[in-house]
This record gives structure tokens, C-alpha cells and sequence, in this order.
């Protein structure tokens, strides 16, 4: 019979024996991530950076924690439409909800360039309504980036809502006419469910054309929305001007469009757009969001090194595409009341010259933990990108706990 001095002395042998890295597979993915199921292969851009691998790391004070980003919505009081000069002739209508609204026109390719005595702005009486009216010289002084012949007026604040008409019997060619208006109770919001996606991915939109009630608020001081039934078009718009049409569906959030975006993206990764244009009751908005597209040149595989004496993480990747690759998390320590919390974020990107298998480390080691905070450990908002194309390929809400 082995004596319990023995005993102990040979665990303590085969303990040493152990490898101090634990290897594991990273969590399954939450409904929020971003995870790519195969990759790809695509070309190098001209000019493919940097090649030199590169990591670090910083601390973060546990005791401020880590908001989450709110979703972005896209606000807007403003519309737009391309107009024929022989419809400016006669004159086009513009619905109006608020007084001081501003109406930009400017000339497409080709189009006549018109000069501010040129063209007229009536209001729902008839009566000619222009405050103020800038031509692009003036414009173009002001810091606008706007082209020659553009032309832009200003209702005046005792102007009425309604409908306006805009006309020029000198308009030859096509014109875009915007209408702003920063005073109206109506807006139009667009709202996605993700600002990235991979190539042949889906993602929602839902669009909202609101009332705030001309300002009117709750005792907690929160402006009162009121949702307008509404129609509309939506429109998916690549990097390099191909577009699809996206229908939209209406429910008791608005307007919502199921956008699938190709899957042969080509070298149209980047930020892609939806357009919404919207109308209720003579009411028309329009507006825009954008999200990233990016094709799945590499993704996280394997069996994931996690060494808690050194807190370093070894990340084994599936790689599709030469490039360079970055990975970057932060890492979470368990503090004295036995809750996880932010210590360290980290980055690591390296080149690799094939496709394949690679491996990118997460180094939080150089980066000395808070007095009371040590393991358990977990890594959150972990994340892929590839630097090579500017596309953010993989991630997760939570990576690894160790």
C-alpha cells in the first residue's frame, strides 16, 4: 500500500508534469456574433500595408467598467428627389411641415446651371417665399463642398406649412432638389440590427416615420413619438454604385426590410447602405444607414491555448486568403467580491503568407493585474479582422473563460 507521503509527492509530480495551457474550444456563439462557417479566398489589394507582426496590450480600471454601444438610428427631417427640367418648368410640388425649412437644388451632368433670379419658390397661397437664397460661390466659401450652379434658400421662420412649388422656366436637363427641414415634428428613423455582416449574410432594418409632437414631452421630460402609417422603398447600395431593391414589410414597429446581401461581394467590401424613402399623408423623408460587408477570409478554429498563470491566449486560425490578420479582446478577471471585470485589452495582428492554418496570441501578461483580481478569467468582445481588405470578419460577445 502506497503511503500517503508517497502519494502526494508523485500528484505533485504529475501536476508539474501538466501543461500550464488549457486547450478548449471557444463558447458557442450568441445570436449578437458574427461567425463566419468557411472562408474564402480573395485577392490582394495593391497596396497590402504592413507586414510586420506587432501586440500590445493596456490596462483598463475595473472600477469604470465597459458600456455597451447604444444602436445607432438614423435620424432625419429631410428628403430628396431628381427632377426633369421640363417638371421644374411647370413646377414641382414640395410638401412642407414646419416654417424655416431650407431647399438646396443643384444641376446634374449636363443640366443648364441656374442663377438665383432664375427660379421661384411659392408658397400654399401663391405668394413667393424665399428669405434668404446662397449660390455655390457663396457656399463653396463657407466650407461646403458643393458643385457650380448649386442654389440654396430659406423659407423664413413665419412661413406656413403646406405645399410649396418650386419652378424655373429656364431649368433644361435633370436637377436633384433637397428639402431640409430642422424644424419639423416628423422624422424618418432607420435602425439595423448589426453594422456588420459577411457576404451572403442577412440583416433587418426597421424604418419609423415619427410625430414628437412639436416638442411635446412626459413629466420625465422624454419627448411623446407617435408612429405614422407609412409606405415606402428601400434600396441596397454596394461601394461601387450597383444597387437592389429591398421591399418592406409594415408591422406594428413601422416599416421593416429583410436585406440579404450577395454573396459575391467582390471588391465591394466596405461600408454598404441602405436607403429608405418614406411618405405618410403628403410627408416625405428619406434617409440612410450604413454597415460593413466583409468576406470571411479567415476565421477562429481549433482548440483554443489559454494560459491563466501567464494570461496569454493562443488563438488558432483557418486562413482563406494571404493578408494580415488581427485579433483583439479583453480579458475580465475576478475581483475580490467574486465578480468578472475588465483588467486589460489587447491587440495582435500578423501577416500571413498563405492559406491554411495560422495562429494569432493575445498577450495580456505585459499588463499587471489590479490587488484582488486574479482567475478565473474570461475574454469578452473578442474579434477578427482583416487589416489587409479593412473588414471586420469575426465577433464574439464572449470568447473563452479560463
Amino acid at each position: 500500500m502506497t503511503s500517503p507521503v508517497k502519494l502526494a509527492a508523485a500528484m505533485a509530480v504529475a501536476l508539474a508534469a501538466l501543461p500550464l495551457q488549457a486547450a478548449q474550444p471557444l463558447q458557442a456563439a450568441r445570436s449578437t456574433d458574427q461567425v463566419p462557417t468557411r472562408v474564402e479566398t480573395a485577392p490582394l489589394p495593391v497596396d497590402a500595408g504592413e507586414r510586420e507582426p506587432v501586440s500590445f496590450a493596456w490596462a483598463l480600471d475595473p472600477t469604470q467598467g465597459l458600456a455597451d454601444a447604444a444602436p445607432f438610428v438614423a435620424v432625419s427631417r429631410s428628403y430628396w428627389e431628381m427632377v426633369d427640367g421640363s417638371a421644374l418648368q411647370q413646377g414641382v410640388a414640395l410638401p412642407m411641415t414646419a416654417p424655416d425649412a431650407v431647399i438646396q437644388v443643384s444641376p446634374a451632368p449636363g443640366a443648364r446651371t441656374l442663377t438665383r433670379a432664375q427660379w421661384q419658390l411659392r408658397d400654399p397661397a401663391g405668394a413667393l417665399k424665399v428669405e434668404q437664397v446662397v449660390d455655390s460661390q457663396q457656399l463653396q466659401a463657407a466650407g461646403m463642398p458643393v458643385q457650380s450652379g448649386t442654389a440654396m434658400a430659406r423659407t423664413g421662420k413665419t412661413a406656413t406649412a403646406g405645399t410649396y412649388r418650386l419652378q424655373s422656366a429656364q431649368a433644361q436637363g435633370r436637377y436633384v432638389v433637397q428639402v431640409l427641414e430642422p424644424n419639423s415634428p416628423i422624422s424618418l428613423r432607420l435602425q439595423s440590427s448589426r453594422d456588420q455582416v459577411l457576404a451572403g449574410g442577412t440583416l433587418t432594418v426597421t424604418a419609423q416615420l415619427v410625430d414628437d409632437g412639436g416638442g411635446t414631452t412626459t413629466g420625465a421630460g422624454r419627448n411623446l413619438l407617435r408612429s405614422l402609417p407609412a409606405g415606402g422603398e428601400a434600396l441596397l447600395v454596394a461601394p461601387d454604385g450597383r444597387t437592389w431593391p429591398v421591399p418592406l414589410q409594415s408591422g406594428k414597429a413601422g416599416l421593416t426590410a429583410q436585406v440579404t446581401v450577395p454573396q459575391d461581394v467582390g471588391n465591394t467590401q466596405g461600408l454598404w447602405e441602405l436607403q429608405a424613402f418614406i411618405s405618410a399623408n403628403g410627408v416625405q423623408r428619406d434617409a440612410k444607414i450604413a454597415f460593413a460587408v466583409a468576406q470571411a477570409t479567415a476565421r477562429f478554429s481549433g482548440q483554443v491555448q489559454a494560459d491563466a498563470g501567464r494570461r496569454v491566449l493562443q488563438l488558432p486560425l483557418q486562413i482563406g486568403a494571404p493578408g494580415r490578420y488581427e485579433a483583439r479582446g479583453t480579458l475580465y478577471a475576478t475581483g475580490p467580491d467574486g465578480q468578472l471585470r475588465p483588467v486589460a485589452q489587447a491587440h495582435s495582428a500578423a501577416w500571413f503568407d498563405s492559406a491554411g492554418a495560422g495562429t494569432l496570441g493575445l498577450p495580456f501578461e505585459s499588463v499587471a493585474l489590479p490587488k484582488g483580481y486574479g482567475a478565473p478569467f474570461q475574454v469578452r468582445a473578442l474579434e477578427l479582422r482583416d487589416q489587409t481588405r479593412m473588414a471586420p470578419i469575426e465577433s464574439r460577445a464572449v470568447g473563452v473563460t479560463f
